[in-house]
């Protein structure tokens, strides 16, 4: 897959936590309550096995590009690295979450909210080191 296509391909991943995030503060984030929190937590759901499956998609093809990169002698730079350790630190607050929200139910609402955030402003910013920065170079 070439960086274009991919770049374009990963933007979905930006899409996908910018949902999950709405639907999480429709239910968590008013201070009324929502007409249908079952709902908005249902597609919270599937959401989130949507980002799982897409990240972990991405992550085999941006980790192939790097076994092929590294065959050919090219060096990892300073933008590679940090795309690599963010995406890392998103992987393990993914199964935080995971693990916060199946079976550590009492933090669920306090961890489950601020890890979610955090996860979608991670979001933002790998994408925003690698693909929007690339856009931005190409264009």
């Amino acid at each position: 897959m070439d960086p274009l296509t991919k770049t374009w391909f990963s933007l979905g991943l930006v899409f996908v936590a910018l949902f999950n995030f709405w639907t999480a503060m429709r239910v968590f984030g008013k201070t009324t309550p929502s007409p249908n929190p079952k709902l908005y937590l249902r597609l919270h759901r599937i959401g989130g096995y949507v980002f799982l499956f897409y990240f972990a998609l991405i992550s085999w093809i941006c980790i192939d590009l790097m076994a092929r990169l590294s065959a050919a002698g090219k060096p990892l730079d300073v933008r590679g690295f940090y795309h690599g350790m963010l995406s890392f630190t998103l992987f393990f607050l993914l199964l935080l979450k995971i693990s916060f929200v199946r079976f550590f139910r009492k933090f669920q609402p306090q961890a489950g909210i601020a890890i979610g955030i955090t996860m979608t402003v991670g979001t933002l910013v790998i994408w925003s080191i690698a693909g929007w920065m690339f856009l931005i170079l190409v264009s």
